[in-house]
């Protein structure tokens, strides 16, 4: 008895192995298959089969994911007010090496503070208080997404962040508590 349990499951152990085996060569085909032209017979007939596949998982491109356009995706910002009018403008990625691991953690932050109005609140109001000295009244925080830029531009000698390639986009305005 003990034998046969035995047996039974080191059998279950090689129909798994051999299972997840060919699944993984399975979508290793679909994935080097998925870009190929549709022009030739042979890889018309495979695409055909594995059609299902690459729809149900989303994999039917064309891999054109960065090429001819890149995103060029955004830089957040946030300026300050104070009761007098005068405005002082932070860029937090700019004073931190890309180098460092504290970079990823501004990136994460700053993509929560811009698609979460909740996140967006606390950091308004977190700033407030870094910001202290300064006796700011309200923080704006913003996002600056980036246009079309060429290297035609670039020859030009303009930067991807000057104004005709960017479009500001204010994500929140959040009052300081009073002092």
């Amino acid at each position: 008895m003990r034998y046969a349990m035995l047996r039974s499951k080191l059998w279950r152990g090689r129909v798994t192995y051999a299972a997840m085996s060919m699944l993984v060569a399975w979508h290793t085909l679909a994935m080097i298959f998925a870009p190929v032209q549709h022009t030739r017979a042979g890889v018309w007939a495979l695409r055909s089969v594995l059609h299902p596949y690459l729809t149900l998982f989303a994999l039917d491109n064309y891999w054109t994911f960065f090429a001819p356009n890149i995103d060029g995706g955004y830089q957040f910002r946030y300026r300050l007010e104070e009761a007098d009018g005068t405005h002082f403008m932070f860029i937090p990625i700019n004073d931190v090496s890309t180098y460092s691991p504290y970079f990823w953690w501004i990136r994460q932050m700053q993509d929560a503070i811009v698609y979460d109005p909740d996140t967006a609140d606390v950091a308004g109001r977190l700033l407030c208080r870094k910001h202290a000295s300064l006796h700011p009244i309200a923080v704006t925080l913003m996002e600056i997404e980036k246009e079309d830029f060429n290297p035609e531009d670039y020859l030009r000698g303009s930067h991807p962040l000057d104004p005709e390639f960017v479009k500001e986009k204010i994500v929140k305005r959040v009052p300081c508590p009073a002092p």
